[in-house]
C-alpha cells in the first residue's frame, strides 16, 4: 500500500513542478496538458483558452497526432459540453459523451471520444479555460464512467496549479512586452534627440556660412562642404 501513494504523490509532485519551470504561456499549456492526460490514464486531453468572441484563442491537445490535428480543421468553439465548462463554471463527468443532450457532434477527422471529465480552470471568479479527457485506460464498468471521483478530485488539484502557472505565464508575457515597448520608447528618444543635434548643428553650420558668404568667399565654401 505504501509504494502506490509515494508513486502517486510523485507523479503529481513532478507533473506540478513540470508547470511552474515554464515562462511561456503555449508550453504551459502543453505542459499541463500532457501531464493530466498521463497522471489519469486518458486516452486523449485538452485544454482550451477562451477569447471573446465565442471561440478559443488557443487550444491545446494531447494524445493526437499533428496530422490528425490538422485533418480536423479550425479550433472548435465554445458550444455544447465545453461551453457548459467556460459559462456554468462546474466540472462534467459523463459516460458518453455522445449520449449527452449538449453535444453538437465534431468533425470527420475528430477521433472518437466516448467517457468524459472536464473542469474549468479558474483564476478567482474569472474562468480561463477549460481542462478534460476522454477515453479512460482502464475496463469501464456497464454503462458506467471510467472517470472515477479521485480522478475529478486529482484534475481539480491540477487545475488550481494550472490556474496559478498560466496567470504567471501571463504575467510574464505582459512584463516581457512591456520591457520590450519600454526599450522602442527609449531608443525612439535618443534617435530623436540625436537627429534633432545634428539638424541644430547643420542650422549654425548654414548661419555661419551665409554669414561669411561676403566677408570670406572661400570659408564660406568650406562650410558648406
Amino acid at each position: 500500500m505504501s509504494q502506490g501513494p509515494r508513486s502517486g504523490l510523485s507523479a503529481v509532485s513532478s507533473a506540478l513542478l513540470a508547470m511552474s519551470r515554464h515562462l511561456e504561456v503555449r508550453d504551459v499549456l502543453k505542459t499541463i496538458v500532457a501531464s493530466a492526460r498521463e497522471l489519469l490514464g486518458a486516452q486523449y486531453a485538452a485544454l482550451g483558452v477562451p477569447d471573446d468572441h465565442g471561440g478559443f484563442a488557443q487550444f491545446v491537445v494531447d494524445g493526437v497526432s499533428d496530422e490528425q490535428w490538422r485533418a480536423i480543421g479550425p479550433l472548435p468553439r465554445q458550444h455544447g459540453i465545453l461551453a457548459a465548462m467556460l459559462h456554468e463554471a462546474r466540472a462534467e463527468r459523463l459516460a458518453d459523451v455522445r449520449k449527452d443532450p449538449r453535444f453538437e457532434g465534431w468533425p470527420a477527422a475528430h477521433p472518437e471520444l466516448s467517457d468524459f471529465l472536464g473542469l474549468p480552470i479558474r483564476d478567482g471568479d474569472e474562468v480561463i479555460g477549460a481542462l478534460f479527457l476522454a477515453n479512460k485506460c482502464c475496463p469501464k464498468p456497464a454503462g458506467g464512467c471510467g472517470f472515477t471521483e479521485e480522478d475529478e478530485e486529482l484534475l481539480a488539484i491540477l487545475a488550481q496549479h494550472a490556474a496559478i502557472a498560466l496567470t504567471n505565464a501571463r504575467l510574464y508575457e505582459r512584463s516581457r512586452e512591456l520591457t520590450i515597448a519600454e526599450e522602442r520608447s527609449r531608443l525612439a528618444h535618443e534617435l530623436h534627440d540625436a537627429v534633432s543635434q545634428k539638424l541644430f548643428s547643420l542650422r549654425l553650420t548654414a548661419q555661419a556660412a551665409a554669414a561669411l558668404v561676403d566677408r570670406d568667399p572661400a570659408r564660406a565654401k568650406g562650410e558648406l562642404q
